[in-house]
């Protein structure tokens, strides 16, 4: 008869470790996800791909933080050129505070990338930041600007409260290999047979009778994720040794390369699987035990 099988996920494993750091001082360890690869953006406005900057690169290095916008004409006037243009991307009948010009946006995608386009054709740089959420300009390569031109509720957000951080030097455009810091190869989750208990997946140990998700996640250099549409869909695979250890397959369920199975043979020992992206390679050091 068929052995029964529990699934222990990274959320599990992640509330268990946060529950007996209660009472022994420590902090739980954040466990990854599984990669999973929307489709690419078809909305203009590229991010740290666009090479639409003939300024030159940025340095994803940069220090970030509070200054004095020196663009806050620049993208006020980006705004009201585009409210002027393309008067069917707002109710002008709905403001958040009277008089402002801050007016119900109702397509938000072509709202941010008009912004932009507007910002290009006065002659600057500009690109929506990594996570599209917001807008970077820059009029030089010595410092780029981030501004959050649209409010939760809906409405152009305008003026100071708009401006969020500046970069010295130029954060943007930065190249997806340049972008990429490192790759996190780590377990996300088991499946074990009954009664087994799996290790937390940070320790990078599979017990025997456990099946093992690994999953790649290329990284930046703040440990945010590299968006999937930034890196692609390209990943190298190598298992450096332990193949006597446990065997490597694909796993079938997310449906991109990413995510791979580790199956033990039945001997305890160490493995290393690697994984490269764009240049950069992480490895799962690991170990299986009894």
């Amino acid at each position: 008869m068929a052995s029964v099988r529990a699934s222990f996920t990274a959320a599990a494993m992640a509330a268990g470790l946060l529950a007996s750091s209660c009472g022994g001082g420590s902090s739980p360890v954040a466990t990854p996800t599984p990669a999973v690869l929307p489709g690419t953006p078809t909305a203009g406005g590229e991010g740290a791909s666009a090479n639409t900057c003939p300024i030159g690169k940025g340095d994803p290095a940069a220090e970030c933080g509070k200054a004095s916008p020196q663009l806050t004409a620049a993208v006020e006037a980006a705004i009201d050129k585009l409210v002027q243009e393309r008067p069917e991307l707002f109710n002008k009948n709905e403001e958040s505070g009277a008089n402002t010009g801050q007016y119900r946006v109702l397509a938000r995608d072509e709202y941010i990338d008009g912004v932009i386009a507007n910002l290009r054709a006065a002659g600057l740089c500009s690109e929506r930041t990594v996570d599209r959420e917001r807008v970077l300009v820059k009029s030089s390569n010595a410092l780029s600007e981030e501004w959050d031109v649209l409010l939760a509720s809906g409405f152009i957000r305008r003026g100071s409260y708009s401006y969020k951080q500046t970069c010295e030097p130029s954060v943007f455009p930065v190249a997806p290999e340049d972008l990429t810091a490192y790759v996190r190869t780590a377990f996300f989750s088991f499946e074990c047979d009954a009664g087994i208990v799996p290790p937390l997946p940070p320790e990078g140990k599979l017990r025997l009778g456990c099946d093992g998700f690994v999953t790649a996640t290329p990284k930046q250099r703040s440990g945010v994720d590299v968006p999937s549409w930034i890196h692609g869909t390209e990943i190298q695979w190598e298992q450096r040794d332990g193949q006597d250890v446990v065997r490597v397959e694909p796993d079938p369920r997310f449906g991109n390369d990413f995510n791979k199975i580790l199956r033990p043979t039945g001997r305890v020992g160490g493995f290393v699987l690697c994984a490269t992206v764009l240049g950069k390679t992480g490895c799962l050091n690991g170990q299986t035990i009894p």
